[in-house]
């Protein structure tokens, strides 16, 4: 009877599980298959078409600024449109025709080019141009299946479906298509595949039923026996803690941690919480343990020799801590070692908060434990855009904390001033491995004051530097810091500057220099920013060189994708295959800010700038929420790195080794790849050519 509960309880959730996957596989996924990569063709070319749209809107508004008349602003657009291929073979294209309908540019049908398409039916007798006429003024866009010549060979006539767009300053319309037949081939050949891995699954899933069964009892048996012991001797030692009157915890082997009423109280943490913590981050670690590299109760449980009886702190469920003392005892459970802990809480002393510090001592002293407290954050599960928003917020204070010192030290400033905060200090993206980015602006002056100013300014900036280091926040390695003559200038210094950038700099200096345009104030002086984001502003539009430029700085670096789907990493440390989290997030950030200065959005952050740019149409919804989307996703793992790195007490960096995480977070990790793949990919055809 036992054995027949045993195969029952082992054989029906495989059983069960086969006829699931069987069904998913043959009944749901293999025919939805078709439907969904056409779905992706459809989206494909949609994009395609709206990425050209835009060829014909940039020179239209050229005709309207009256640089070229409207024969040649077309006649420009037409040529740029010929010219466009895309596709594995490079045949892919797109044709532009009228309302009427007649043919404007065909790169394939130039007999069809000035004709009357009015008439022209496919073999089905479909008036192909009338029918696109016909959605274009109904809706504007929209998609047209009919038939057609294979690319550039007009004997053979296919199923192709099309989305097309009016341009309506020209009466124009733009589209390109794709092939039916190929999606049907490439569906096909992932079908054949997938039946043939199904079969292979089933098959080995049958012969691990088998062996499970035959296991199954003899590992009952012997759990059954082991449990009825442990249990025995467990019940004892809880029944003990339980009653006691302290906070008292205890973790036996790998079982997780155990607490007493009173603990759970003091830490904030229900039962099944508290047995998913690891002591090693409930237990702060002491100096003396950081310099040892032991923990005392890692020592205890194993026999060793250390103190057992020491002050520590406790990391409560809201990130807080709270300062006891803990005495530590030795215990063992069917040959598991462990250990116990009482802790008795002690009169908390007094915080130190980064806006009562009195010196650069005291601000790096109250600013010691942001990264431990971050680092335990990370670890509990907190959302990693919160932790990089308090981690801004902490660098936001110490600037100020900072500012405040060094003029106390050098006296009062001759002037109005602030401090320009840049890359991710002035996107408010801090992560735990930040340097330093900021500048000083401050009111034009007469030139003789001008010069004293400045110096003035320039030692503030030099002692602001050194109290931020201090700090824990690195010089930066480039010097971009307001000690710096060229980070230190008066509002028409740094407008002259911006506009040398946008004027005269090329693509490779923009890499340089694109992260000034991330600029916020740190002090408060609306005025002198406001000023200078209404010049950038102004010299942007004035200048559509520098929009072409900032897009092929972006283009520069891809993402660490290889074209059939893996991985391009590097090896590193202890031969590990890694790629740069911060490089591949500085995509999007570029991208994001490439679209934000395009459309004069003055917000700073990435994910504020998506939200602006789709609130005001420049960007598709489903886009901006995609881009936030892996921005998260990118910003979660970089600190996720970040934070085990520290917890470890090793220097934190940004390289992720994709073979140590999980299967389903390396599928989200590639799928993050291929969407800024794609975006590149439209921004490259946006501004072809420009």
């Amino acid at each position: 009877m036992r054995r027949q509960r045993l195969a029952l309880r082992a054989g029906l959730p495989a059983l069960l599980a086969i006829g699931l996957f069987s069904g998913v596989v043959f009944f749901h996924f293999l025919p939805t298959l078709s439907r969904a990569v056409m779905d992706q063709k459809r989206l494909m070319i949609r994009e395609l078409t709206e990425s050209s749209w835009n060829i014909l809107a940039r020179y239209e508004a050229e005709e309207r600024a009256g640089r070229l008349t409207r024969e040649q602003a077309q006649a420009a657009a037409i040529l740029q449109v010929r010219s466009l291929h895309y596709g594995q073979e490079g045949k892919d294209y797109f044709w532009i025709n009228d309302l009427q309908p007649r043919m404007i540019v065909h790169p394939y049908r130039p007999d069809l080019e000035g004709g009357d398409l009015s008439a022209f039916a496919d073999p089905h007798g479909k008036l192909i141009f009338v029918a696109m006429a016909d959605v274009v003024r109904r809706e504007g866009a929209g998609y047209v299946d009919y038939m057609w010549q294979w690319k550039d060979d007009p004997a053979r006539i296919v199923p192709k479906l099309s989305y097309v767009k009016g341009f309506a300053p020209w009466g124009w319309i733009i589209g390109t298509g794709v092939y039916t037949d190929d999606v049907d081939r490439e569906v096909a050949a992932v079908t054949g595949r997938l039946q043939a891995a199904a079969l292979l699954i089933l098959a080995a899933v049958t012969l691990l039923l088998v062996f499970l069964l035959r296991t199954s009892y003899q590992a009952e048996r012997g759990r059954q026996l082991t449990a009825a012991a442990l249990k025995s001797s467990e019940e004892k030692y809880r029944s003990l803690v339980e009653s006691a009157g302290e906070s008292i915890f205890m973790s036996v082997g790998d079982e997780g941690l155990f607490a007493n009423a009173s603990m759970l109280k003091l830490a904030g943490y229900d039962r099944e919480e508290f047995a998913r913590l690891d002591a090693g981050k409930l237990v702060l670690p002491t100096a003396a343990e950081l310099e040892s590299g032991r923990r005392h109760w890692q020592a205890v449980a194993e026999g060793q020799s250390a103190p057992t009886r020491y002050e520590a702190e406790l990391v409560t469920r809201d990130g807080g801590a709270v300062r006891v003392m803990l005495s530590l005892s030795r215990v063992l459970l069917q040959g598991k070692p462990g250990f116990m802990a009482v802790a008795t809480r002690l009169a908390k002393p007094r915080e130190l908060d980064l806006r009562a510090a009195q010196s650069s001592e005291d601000l790096a002293a109250a600013n010691r434990r942001l990264a431990t407290m971050a680092g335990l954050m990370m670890s509990h599960g907190a959302d990693a855009l919160q932790v990089s928003r308090m981690l801004s917020q902490n660098a936001d204070v110490a600037v100020r904390k900072g500012v405040e010192l060094a003029i106390a030290e050098l006296g009062p400033p001759p002037s109005d001033f602030d401090v320009m905060l840049m890359g991710s200090l002035g996107r408010a993206e801090v992560s735990l491995l930040a340097d330093q980015d900021h500048a000083i602006i401050y009111p034009d002056l007469e030139a003789g004051a001008d010069e004293a100013a400045r110096a003035y300014f320039l030692r503030l900036g030099a002692r602001l530097s050194a109290i931020l280091d201090a700090a824990g926040y690195p010089y930066c390695s480039g010097g971009i810091m307001s000690g710096e003559r060229r980070c230190c200038q008066s509002l028409g210094g740094w407008q002259r500057t911006f506009a040398g950038w946008i004027h005269t700099l090329e693509a490779e200096d923009l890499l340089q220099a694109k992260i000034f345009f991330d600029f916020r104030g740190a002090l408060g002086e609306p005025e002198l920013l406001a000023a200078l984001r209404s010049h950038l502003a102004r010299e942007v539009a004035s200048e559509p060189r520098f929009l072409h430029l900032l897009a092929r700085s972006v283009l520069q670096y891809e993402p660490p994708l290889r074209p059939f789907g893996g991985f391009a990493l590097e090896k590193g440390e202890a031969d590990r295959a890694t790629f740069d989290v911060k490089g591949v997030m500085a995509q999007i950030v570029d991208y994001v800010r490439l679209r934000a200065l395009q459309h004069g959005v003055a917000a700073t952050g990435t994910i504020e700038r998506l939200d602006a740019l789709a609130a005001a149409g420049q960007l598709r919804a489903e886009t901006a929420v995609e881009l936030a989307a892996d921005y998260r996703f990118l910003m979660d793992l970089r600190l996720q790195r970040q934070a085990r790195r520290l917890l470890e007490r090793l220097e934190p960096d940004n390289r992720i080794e994709p073979e140590s995480l999980a299967p389903e977070v390396r599928r989200t990790l590639k799928d993050v790849f291929a969407h800024i793949k794609t975006l590149q990919t439209l921004l490259d055809q946006e501004f072809k050519g420009a």
